[in-house]
């Protein structure tokens, strides 16, 4: 009697649909939720690309190019933007930031070359169209164009792209993640390594639990719009019965001219005509020691300030040339005093005699030296 060869048993088949491009296959996977592997990779983009949005939304500095459409009242300051000039301009946002202390003074702002409220030509938010510029010079400033920057005509500007003072941030946020494109805001959240702030986290934290119905909490739900993110942090670890532990951070102050040079530095990658002076600075700059400070003038600070906002260089040389000629250090000469029957007279160092030391015998009488030829 031969014996039974034992069968495995047949899986059972399903037909589950695709998660990604919603038609059916078969499959004896229990888990398996897509028919090939690209539909599963192209899911993951897609997942990818809204949690980056999400991020995006979440962000400081999404959250300041909405105030900044709101004060220009158009969307249309964003015209042109790619995830790489978003990117830089998230680095020239970032640098004041840093400048500012980390948001402990306001003694720099970002000023446009070509103003937001120019009479025929609307400025635009891009890197190349702001620099990070002394408040009480941008104030002076106004709305003055010497030329250069970016901006559009304002008969070009759509009506439909209008924002109202009135209308909330986080309206105004969708709309111009809306017009950059979920794809370009997506890239530049991965370009540029954008991520929450925890103030946004704890404000959606807040308006998640802060219950109306409670009277403690009522007091809070009107406020917590207008908070800083420390309030809200304390407030969130209140409710948390949480203590709230703070760390110091390194702050540096910075000088008005060390910014306006960097910025110029920044700069001349747009105009190619700065690069001559920014080099020519840098190199006094580098000549300096550690803790040297440049002595810089009023006008001057003003002179860079203007060629910074589109002035040409020709314009500010003159008085330029003064401030490199004046933080130069000149090279130091060794000079020795000869006193003579006129008086002191200075002259330059020369050149040591060496005798090599085969040139030098000593003779057996009378210790006498002598410079002969050696044996």
């Amino acid at each position: 009697m031969k014996p039974v060869t034992p069968t495995k048993p047949v899986k059972s088949q399903r037909r589950p649909t695709c998660g990604h491009c919603k038609e059916r296959f078969r499959t004896t996977s229990a888990t398996k939720s897509f028919c090939t592997p690209e539909c599963q990779k192209a899911a993951k983009a897609i997942k990818r690309k809204s949690k980056n949005v999400n991020d995006a939304s979440r962000s400081a500095f999404f959250y300041y190019l909405a105030k900044e459409c709101k004060r220009a009242g158009t969307l249309l300051i964003l015209h042109g933007h790619t995830p790489e000039s978003l990117t830089e301009l998230h680095a020239v946002y970032k640098q004041a930031f840093r400048v500012n202390q980390y948001g402990d003074v306001d003694h720099f702002q970002l000023s446009h070359i070509a103003a937001v409220k120019g009479k025929n030509t609307l400025g635009l938010l891009h890197a190349e169209n702001l620099v990070i510029s002394p408040t009480e010079l941008n104030k002076a400033h106004g709305v003055k164009h010497y030329g250069s920057g970016k901006y559009i005509s304002r008969t070009s500007i759509n009506p439909r792209h209008a924002v109202d003072k009135d209308e909330p941030e986080g309206a105004v946020l969708d709309r111009l993640i809306a017009y950059l494109g979920e794809s370009v805001v997506a890239a530049t959240v991965k370009l540029a390594g954008i991520k929450p702030t925890d103030r946004q986290k704890n404000l959606a934290w807040l308006r998640d639990n802060l219950d109306a119905t409670n009277p403690e909490h009522a007091v809070h739900i009107g406020a917590i719009e207008t908070m800083k993110g420390k309030q809200l942090k304390e407030l969130r670890a209140e409710m948390e019965h949480r203590l709230v532990r703070e760390f110091g951070v390194k702050r540096t102050a910075h000088s008005t001219f060390g910014v306006l040079r960097l910025e110029l530095d920044r700069h001349a990658a747009y105009r190619p005509e700065l690069k001559q002076l920014s080099d020519q600075l840098l190199a006094v700059h580098e000549s300096k020691g550690h803790r040297e400070a440049w002595d810089v003038q009023e006008d001057e600070e003003q002179a860079l300030f203007d060629l910074l906002h589109g002035r040409n260089v020709a314009d500010v040389q003159d008085v330029l040339d003064v401030l490199i000629l004046r933080n130069t250090r000149l090279p130091e000469v060794d000079v020795n005093v000869h006193d003579t029957p006129d008086g002191f007279e200075r002259i330059g160092d020369y050149m040591p005699i060496n005798i090599p030391l085969w040139a030098i015998r000593t003779d057996n009488v009378g210790h006498t030296y002598s410079t002969a030829a050696p044996y």
